[in-house]
């Protein structure tokens, strides 16, 4: 008897990437109707201008009991207010590191377990879904636990938004720039996962656009 693959339940939240005139997009968004072998993602009537064709191959990035899925799908159609997709695979544990990482000036606050917390401090930082990379003169070794906030500039109930995480020190690094602590997150909220793939997203598109000279397409 083999499991049925999992899928991502209607009205839950997706990021489709796609790609647009060989360009790299993203786009966050709510499943709409889910068969074993389809997705409905609801279109704003504004988003005609984004140019996404039929035929065209997306990745759906979802979460479900803590795991990250991606499943390779096809734009069947893009219809007024929909894509319509067709699956190519059935969706599969995503590898985190298979994901992009983005790399800006953040607000961090880390301190070491079970201690008092810190103040935030503006770092430079190399950011995936699965850690990151934050130049730092915070004394720790490997093996050394963290907690981590990162405010992400997004606004939730009248206070400035934040991930949370626990995270694992697995190098410290000396490069010609300075110190710099490779982190890997260990626990993390599915909540605070859906957001700091999509911070990465924007982060990874802002930069891409700003490069370009061209608006972002979320």
């Amino acid at each position: 008897m083999t499991d049925t693959p999992v899928r991502p339940s209607e009205g839950s939240q997706i990021t489709v990437l796609v790609s647009v005139g060989g360009r790299p997009v993203t786009h966050v968004a709510r499943a709409g109707r889910v068969t074993p072998s389809t997705l409905i993602v609801p279109r704003k009537s504004d988003e005609r201008r984004w140019g996404v064709e039929p035929q065209g191959e997306a990745d759906v990035l979802f979460s479900q009991q803590g795991r990250l899925f991606r499943w390779p799908m096809r734009v069947e159609e893009v219809l007024p207010t929909s894509y319509y997709l067709v699956s190519l695979q059935d969706p599969r544990d995503g590898e985190r590191r298979e994901f992009v990482r983005a790399t800006s000036e953040l607000e961090v606050r880390m301190t070491p377990q079970r201690q008092p917390r810190g103040a935030f401090q503006v770092m430079s930082v190399e950011l995936s879904a699965s850690g990151m990379r934050v130049a730092t003169d915070l004394p720790a070794t490997p093996g050394d636990l963290l907690e981590v906030m990162l405010r992400t500039g997004q606004q939730s109930e009248g206070r400035a938004g934040a991930i949370t995480a626990l995270a694992r020190v697995v190098r410290v690094l000396q490069p010609d720039s300075g110190r710099e602590l490779a982190l890997e997150f260990v626990e993390l909220k599915s909540a605070d996962e859906d957001r700091l793939l999509q911070l990465v997203f924007r982060l990874r598109e802002a930069a891409l656009f700003a490069r370009i000279g061209r608006r972002s397409f979320a």
